[in-house]
């Protein structure tokens, strides 16, 4: 009987390390694997970086795994309930039919909204 090694493995921006363990009987030859995430990343997340975004880009970062029209409507749902954002997007130029935030933009969000 022995058991396998860990393994490292790069998911997203995050280093994980998986544990892989592997029990192998010689007896009757069976081989049982089971991998379990031991979730401790091993290096910081990426600071939050203020540039411009398409609107979906940045959905989707304010709303993981959801899908992007979703997040986007979700998105869209907050800018509008916030009337200070709202009324200070305004002041800055911010035109609803262009696909992407301007850096400018994405400062007032994060200022009104918090980083994503």
């Amino acid at each position: 009987m022995f058991l396998s090694e860990n393994v490292e493995k790069k998911q997203g921006q995050g280093l994980f390390v998986w544990q892989e363990m592997s029990i192998f009987s010689a007896g009757n030859h069976q081989l049982i694997n089971s991998m379990s995430s031991i979730k401790t990343p091993l290096e910081p997340e990426a600071d939050f970086v203020i540039r411009s975004y398409t609107k979906a880009e940045l959905a989707q970062l304010y709303s993981p795994g959801r899908e992007p029209a979703a997040a986007l409507q979700n998105l869209y749902r907050w800018m509008r309930k916030c009337t200070p954002l709202s009324a200070a997007l305004q002041q800055a130029g911010y035109d609803k039919y262009r696909h992407s935030f301007l850096k400018r933009e994405v400062a007032l969000i994060c200022r009104y909204l918090g980083e994503p």
